[in-house]
């Protein structure tokens, strides 16, 4: 592929059609970015989701691994790669969204690829009760 081929490439884009409201691009964006779970407003001026539940929340990690080249990035060596929740009430329900279950599926969809490349994977999880989710 030439550069002029790559350049037209990365020119792509393209744009939604009007009027789509949160209700379609919320639960499109998850399926894009493969998230497990995603909240649906069940209106476009639903602005509260999910207050005083508690959730499982799950923060996926991009480790650096140290080595002499990267030891003075110290407050650099890990990035937030992903960041969810997931009602608890839901994994109780669907085994598929246990915590046992998201964690694995996850170290599974990006450990091999991150090692590959010299960088490390972790996910943290704990339940929270927050005021609101944000979408």
């Amino acid at each position: 592929m030439n550069a002029d081929m790559l350049e037209s490439r990365a020119k792509t884009s393209f744009s939604f059609a009007d009027g789509l409201t949160q209700e379609i691009l919320v639960p499109l964006a998850a399926t894009l970015i493969s998230y497990p779970v995603a909240y649906v407003p069940i209106s476009a001026v639903q602005t509260s989701f999910l207050g005083g539940q508690p959730l499982d929340v799950y923060e996926a990690n991009i480790i650096l691994s140290e080595t002499p080249r990267t030891s003075s990035l110290q407050n650099f060596r890990q990035h937030t790669l992903l960041k969810f929740s997931c009602p608890c009430s839901l994994a109780e329900k669907n085994h598929k969204l246990s915590p046992d279950r998201i964690t694995h599926r996850l170290q599974s969809q990006f450990q091999g690829c991150l090692s590959s490349i010299g960088l490390s994977f972790s996910v943290h999880h704990q339940i929270e009760i927050l005021e609101r989710v944000a979408l």
